[in-house]
């Protein structure tokens, strides 16, 4: 099995879908495309250096796409250089931002990932702290075993520690809810939304 992840940020795919990553890998292909190096957020090349580490974890491969921080476009040039990575992995499924975020990065990846995801059987959309709360997942993986592994990749992200989002506590917390709303007390769940399944 082949996975693509797409993250606006280095430390989008570690909040939405890191638990869930570990899980699959044993058995799975793992493809990091970040699209911008948060630089925003932190000195450029440190912040791509922390993404490389965190995607070690997993044995991940790591592309960055080297758009500004702020301002990742949609139009055909991202859409068909995403593309072309996409023909050329030929994941099963794909893993990207939510489409309603209140970062315009966030919506934009989402974007251009649908757009560029068209021969893809499975796309779901993935929770990060600035998701709207119009997020109502209908896809959930029990990440208990693995969650520590994600706080792991977290604290990867070193120029983030300061940022009020990158709080352990709230993150294992959210976990615990999402847990709750699937009937699995005591558990740790990560959450998806669906856009598309083909079987």
């Amino acid at each position: 099995m082949v996975v693509l992840v797409v993250g606006a940020h280095p430390d989008d795919i570690e909040f939405g879908c890191f638990g869930t990553l570990a899980r699959l890998s044993k058995e799975t292909s793992i493809h990091f495309i970040v699209l911008s190096a948060g630089e925003l957020s932190g000195p450029k090349n440190k912040r791509i250096q922390e993404c490389k580490e965190s995607a070690k974890l997993l044995d991940a491969k790591v592309t960055f796409f080297d758009y500004p921080d702020g301002g990742i476009p949609v139009n055909v040039e991202i859409i068909d250089k995403l593309r072309f990575y996409v023909e050329k992995i030929v994941p099963h499924a794909v893993f990207t931002l939510y489409p309603n975020d209140t970062h315009q990065d966030h919506r934009n990846a989402s974007k251009v990932t649908i757009s560029s995801c068209g021969n893809v059987d499975e796309v779901l959309f993935y929770e990060v702290p600035s998701t709207e709360r119009d997020f109502h997942p209908n896809v959930f993986y029990d990440v208990t075993d693995y969650f520590g592994l994600k706080e792991k990749s977290l604290r990867c992200h070193k120029t983030q520690r300061k940022k009020s989002y990158l709080n352990l506590t709230e993150i294992r917390g959210l976990a615990e809810y999402r847990a709750y709303q699937c009937g699995r007390n005591s558990r740790l769940f990560e959450a998806f939304c669906l856009y598309r399944v083909i079987k």
